[in-house]
């Protein structure tokens, strides 16, 4: 039996089994994301094919691979199977008995491709937000627009879906269903969004995601997601949510024990200001004071970024508070440089449902994955996290 995206206890179980059989498998989508065919045996594990996750905004997934290319069958063009939309799916696969489990790394867009004399071609892919940002040429505007909250109500969750449905020559940019928070329906633009001459039409996602304290890009499965972030009001919220996954003190998974990576050079101050030249401006800092944090202020001293300043679009001020968006804004810009600041890194092997922003428990301490790198060869992956504890505690200072 073959299960898609199944978490049970048969295969949690597995995974701390160091028998357990995995195997890598790509499958070449068409527009709407069916399966067209499946590459296993022509993928070259001895290239060490490497999926790297991030968490950031935009691409987060980047995987590098190979494959023998008998017969040029896979060179690019427009009969070949990787190459019909460009698109793939990475599933790892888990096998128990007569049972299969495969579970989806991410849905990827072949950017660029290397033949070699010896007939392998060594293949880049990166996830579909390439689609959005420039960086695979696609659906760039051909002049300039702006949006007109003035003219009437313009919705967060129209303007996103109509811009994934916007043109790019052979289709929408991308036609499968957002997953977009239900807030967003309606939630009002608050300020005008430009794109000038061949901007990316991502552009404008971007700007909502920076607006409205949301992640902005692909999951897993090859949805665009646009969701709030827990941590956009309180960096805390982290520590009150379940973890995913367990390292214990004598865990058969873990390879390399963690090491701990601190960057004094950290940012524990942000200022955040309107950009309005008329009636009032507001100015809002926050600072990490958390003493369990080893980039805090009491600890370091006040620590600031190079752009002093951020500044940001006060908008409707009837569609929030011009202190509530610049504390919003300057707290996310807090956690973010903090997660940078402070990291620890260790290998274990692959457990393939992990992602980036899962909390785990590290030999009892609570930890925020922030980035992965999975070696599909060695079944092997390198986590980089941060221990909760460790997140800022707030103050706020402000000025009108």
């Amino acid at each position: 039996m073959i299960y898609y995206d199944v978490i049970n206890t048969e295969y949690l179980t597995a995974l701390r089994d160091k028998a357990t059989v995995y195997r890598t498998i790509l499958q070449p989508l068409d527009d709407y994301e069916n399966a067209i065919g499946e590459i296993y045996a022509d993928l070259l594990m001895s290239e060490s094919p490497k999926l790297d996750i991030g968490s950031n905004n935009g691409i987060r997934r980047t995987l590098t691979f190979a494959l023998y290319n008998a017969d040029e069958q896979y060179s690019p063009n427009k009969n070949s199977l990787i190459w019909y939309k460009r698109k793939l799916k990475v599933l790892e696969c888990v096998t128990i008995g007569s049972n299969e489990y495969r579970i989806t790394m991410g849905v990827l867009i072949c950017r660029e491709a290397t033949e070699r004399e010896d007939g392998i071609i060594t293949v880049t892919a990166i996830d579909k937000y390439g689609m959005l940002n420039g960086e695979l040429n696609y659906g760039r505007s051909t002049q300039a627009i702006t949006t007109d909250v003035s003219s009437g109500d313009i919705y967060v969750a129209d303007l996103i879906r109509e811009t994934l449905t916007l043109g790019r020559g052979t289709g929408m940019i991308d036609p499968v269903r957002p997953l977009i928070e239900g807030i967003f329906e309606s939630t009002k633009l608050y300020a005008d969004i430009s794109l000038g001459a061949g901007q990316p039409y991502g552009a404008i996602l971007a700007n909502l995601g920076q607006m409205y304290g949301a992640d902005c890009c692909y999951d897993r499965m090859g949805r665009f997601r646009f969701v709030r972030r827990p941590d956009y009001n309180d960096p805390t919220a982290y520590k009150h949510r379940g973890y995913v996954w367990e390292f214990t003190e004598d865990d058969v998974n873990i390879l390399e024990g963690a090491q701990k990576q601190t960057t004094f050079k950290a940012v524990n101050t942000v200022t955040v200001s309107t950009d309005n030249t008329e009636g009032l401006i507001t100015i809002v800092t926050v600072r990490n004071t958390n003493p369990l944090s080893p980039v805090s202020v009491p600890n370091v001293g006040e620590q600031i970024a190079d752009e002093a300043t951020v500044y940001i679009s006060i908008g409707d001020t009837t569609r929030g508070t011009a202190y509530d968006k610049c504390r919003e804004y300057g707290t996310y810009l807090l956690l973010q440089n903090t997660k940078q600041a402070c990291s620890v890194s260790f290998s274990t092997a692959l457990i393939p449902h992990l992602n980036v922003d899962d909390l785990i428990r590290y030999k009892g301490e609570d930890m925020l994955i922030t980035q992965i790198s999975a070696d599909l060869d060695t079944k092997i992956m390198t986590i980089a996290a941060v221990n909760v504890a460790e997140l800022p505690e707030i103050e706020v200072i402000a000025w009108t």
